[in-house]
């Protein structure tokens, strides 16, 4: 202020009162003066709030200052008093260990009332919780290894498996019977047994199935080899040839030929994959079997294309020919889960039997008919379970079996043949 005060002498020497400089640095002092006065206002206020502050202070303290003797009496009559309920405590313990000490070694008058007794028989161990405790075990035990073998297992076991799941309809269960040769036509040395009757039944469903036409094509068919496809192949088309109708069997095995019929060829040269290069006709290859109305045609050397073999224009018009003479045509396919020849022989028939094996085929089969049905579009597929497992005490007409007949029906047949 000082110094804006010397500027304003020295500006009114040069310029008057009225000028802009002089009154602009008149006003700068008036400005700065009115700040100048503000603050030392506020800086007043503050002390004075301070000295404010410090005697409220000084008379909390001077409060407490007199008020310490009177704390100093209360300390010393309590202290005097927790001496008091220290010692009286202490006697009492004392008290009470003389009293404990003293009827400890007091000897009581005690009168026996009735003499101990031995138990006859052990309290321990006890038996019957033993072996209790054993059984449930022992059944926990089994449940659990049998739960784990039910999870484990993958296969196919009954019917049920089969219908639960969205497949083709199921025409029924060929029972697994005792001595079975998977190599006889078991509907003539056994005519009267279960598994013939369960053929019996399949023949009835395929005919109700495909009642529309006179002649029919099956084509039958399995995942893998060793499903029982050729067994029932052979024997579907025997019992089928015992009602008056006149059936030929084509084994289309061309990959491992004549290991599943019975039947022989007097030329294992001459077969369907002859027939399918045109170098025979089906009419030289065609086998006679014991069985009236039944033939057979061999599948004939292996080709080293079995597979383009059926895929030729001479695949269906082999068919068509043999239509033209028989009533019902089999088709013995190779197992379409390892080559694709039998989808051919299943897109040219008129119902495709699939066949699975109880406690052989596994459940991922169930997978693969459904992917060659969504490929190829099949709508006349139908599935069987073999072998099929039945209750030793089972009646029906294999309980009545008479062998001896048996062997008479098949010498019958054959001088009905000659």
């Amino acid at each position: 202020m000082q110094e804006l005060e010397q500027e304003q002498e020295k500006l009114k020497l040069s310029y008057k009162e009225v000028t802009f400089a002089y009154r602009q640095k008149e006003q700068d002092i008036r400005t700065l003066r009115e700040k100048t006065r503000t603050q030392l206002d506020e800086v007043s206020a503050r002390w004075k709030q301070e000295a404010a502050n410090l005697e409220n202070r000084k008379h909390s303290l001077e409060s407490e200052f007199r008020a310490i003797p009177d704390k100093n009496t209360e300390f010393t009559k309590n202290q005097r008093f927790y001496k008091l309920y220290e010692e009286f405590y202490l006697l009492l313990m004392q008290s009470k260990s003389e009293f404990e000490i003293a009827q400890a070694g007091t000897i009581p008058d005690f009168k026996i009332l009735s003499p101990a007794t031995l138990p006859s028989t052990p309290i321990a161990p006890n038996r019957y919780m033993i072996s209790g405790i054993g059984i449930v075990g022992g059944l926990v035990v089994i449940f659990f290894f049998v739960a784990i073998s039910y999870l484990l297992n993958n296969r196919i076991n009954n019917v049920y498996e089969l219908e639960h799941h969205d497949l083709p309809p199921l025409l029924g269960a060929v029972p697994v019977s005792g001595g079975l040769n998977p190599r006889e036509l078991h509907v003539i040395d056994q005519p009267r047994s279960i598994v013939s009757e369960a053929i019996r039944t399949l023949r009835t469903n395929l005919e109700f199935l495909t009642s529309g036409s006179e002649k029919k094509t099956i084509a039958i068919s399995s995942t893998v080899s060793g499903e029982g496809k050729s067994f029932l192949a052979m024997n579907l088309g025997g019992i089928i040839a015992l009602s008056e109708k006149k059936t030929i069997l084509v084994d289309l095995d061309m990959r491992k030929s004549g290991t599943g019929h019975p039947f022989r060829a007097d030329q294992s040269s001459k077969g369907v994959s002859t027939i399918l290069i045109r170098k025979h006709d089906w009419r030289e290859c065609v086998v006679e079997s014991e069985v009236h109305n039944l033939d057979f045609l061999p599948a004939g050397p292996q080709p080293p294309n079995p597979s383009e073999l059926l895929m030729r224009g001479e695949f269906v018009r082999m068919l068509h020919e043999l239509r033209q003479v028989y009533d019902v045509i089999i088709l013995d396919t190779p197992p379409v889960g390892l080559v694709t020849d039998g989808i051919m022989a299943m897109k040219q028939a008129d119902v495709s039997l699939y066949v699975f094996r109880a406690n052989y085929s596994k459940r991922d089969f169930i997978n693969n008919l459904r992917r060659i049905m969504n490929i190829h579009k099949f709508g006349n597929v139908t599935t069987l379970l073999n072998a099929v497992a039945t209750p030793s005490k089972a009646y029906g007409y294999g309980y009545y079996e008479d062998k001896s007949r048996s062997r008479s029906l098949r010498s019958f047949l054959k001088k009905k043949s000659a």
